[in-house]
């Protein structure tokens, strides 16, 4: 098949990518410049330049092609880029997905994510592509453009779009340069935290998201939604896994909820006296308070989808991290 994947470059779009050159596919990847170019030089791939707001670029690049990975996104807790998610996240699903309507593209698969879906307060509820969306309340642009271009993507299949959502959970794995030591792993390795803290959410191996997507093209039915999960951990469950990698012990503590509201306060502060922040006020404090905990036995069911313990990803992502010598 010929495939068109946007985002390309990124640390999803990569590994897709040689996951479907593996599998005797043509690949064509939409990159915004030459350092994204140059940034996947080493796969046998086609470099199309374009961008999600230029209606044109992606005409031209679905052109020929019969099918689509939409991977492209922005993800951010930080409100000075409230508009660029909107445009990216929004706008630019839906010029996309007018693009391959229009270029006759066979099939498409849209990555979303578990923010799409919503939060839940009790870890011992899991919550399923059918659970309403409930996290406006957040008033985290995040969270409320991935939902928002799932919803965006649903009018062009009403139009004849044969296109497939899947909601991966919290990415990990070696070659996150998205965050470097950022990731959760490489946090817990270079701070060392003292203390726990409440809340969680669903951390997958990036390499069964990328099989995922293979299924969702091959088996996903047209207009559904798949969680593509790995497993629900508690922020405290996943501080206790990657210390036990590294050989550390853990803490025996929470840091209390109310502690986290005050933090909360004084990121506030710092946003008023213009320090830009990855971490919003409200995430620090809502983080302590809901668990984004899913059920992903659809994609099990339907798509034959088996996510694997994240054990694995932790130990690579603090094996490549150490070698780029991040931590």
């Amino acid at each position: 098949m010929k495939v068109l994947i946007t985002g390309g470059a990124g640390f999803l779009g990569q590994k897709l990518a040689k996951a479907l050159l593996g599998k005797g596919h043509t690949v064509r990847l939409l990159v915004r410049g030459d350092q994204a170019k140059k940034s996947v030089s080493s796969l046998a791939v086609e470099c199309v330049h374009g961008d999600l707001g230029d209606e044109a670029s992606l005409e031209a690049a679905c052109e020929g092609q019969e099918w689509v990975f939409h991977t492209a996104g922005v993800i951010s807790y930080n409100p000075q880029k409230n508009d660029l998610m909107y445009r990216t996240n929004v706008l630019g699903t839906k010029n996309i997905a007018q693009a391959a309507l229009r270029q006759g593209v066979k099939r498409f698969v849209h990555t979303s994510s578990t923010a799409a879906i919503g939060v839940n307060e009790d870890p011992q509820i899991l919550m399923d592509e059918k659970t309403p969306f409930n996290a406006r309340k957040l008033k985290l642009a995040y969270f409320d453009t991935k939902y928002d271009a799932e919803q965006a993507l649903l009018e062009f299949v009403g139009k004849g779009l044969d296109a497939v959502i899947v909601n991966p959970g919290s990415l990990m794995g070696a070659g996150d340069t998205r965050r470097y030591e950022q990731t959760y792993p490489g946090l817990i390795y270079r701070f060392r935290p003292r203390f726990f803290i409440h809340g969680g959410i669903n951390y997958v191996d990036v390499d069964d998201v990328v099989n995922g997507h293979m299924l969702a093209m091959e088996k996903g039915k047209k207009g559904e939604r798949y969680i593509l999960g790995g497993e629900n951990l508690s922020f405290a469950q996943l501080i206790q896994r990657t210390n036990l990698i590294i050989g550390r012990k853990s803490p025996k503590f929470y840091i209390p909820r109310s502690f986290m509201g005050a933090a909360s306060h004084i990121l506030k502060v710092a946003q008023v006296m213009g320090l830009s922040l990855h971490m919003t006020p409200e995430l620090v404090r809502q983080m302590s308070t809901w668990y984004l905990f899913v059920d992903s036995s659809k994609a099990k069911r339907e798509l034959a989808y088996q996510p694997r313990s994240i054990d694995a990803a932790i130990r690579e992502t603090i094996q490549w991290l150490k070698e780029l010598g991040k931590i």
